[in-house]
């Protein structure tokens, strides 16, 4: 299973499935210790692993949206 980590509050991390967008609130210490807002997870069982290829995918497809955002922005003013 793939989910996002949607934000850490405290010691508990708020993930959403990728593919149902189920939201689970999983202990943060059971993530690795480098996982942040916004990586990708790879569950294994009961092992989280952060998918830093998804991770920089999802973030460069964010920063392409944003540009384009941007863009009609300046292009509509």
């Amino acid at each position: 299973m793939t989910y996002l980590i949607d934000r850490i509050e405290g010691g508990i991390a708020v993930l959403e499935a990728v593919t149902t967008n189920e939201i689970i609130e999983v202990p943060k210490e059971n993530l690795p210790k480098t996982a942040r807002e916004g990586h990708v997870l790879r569950k294994d069982g009961d092992t989280y692993t952060i998918d830093r290829e998804a991770t920089n995918k999802r973030r460069e497809q964010l920063r392409e949206r944003l540009e384009n955002i941007l863009k009609r922005s300046e292009n509509s003013g």
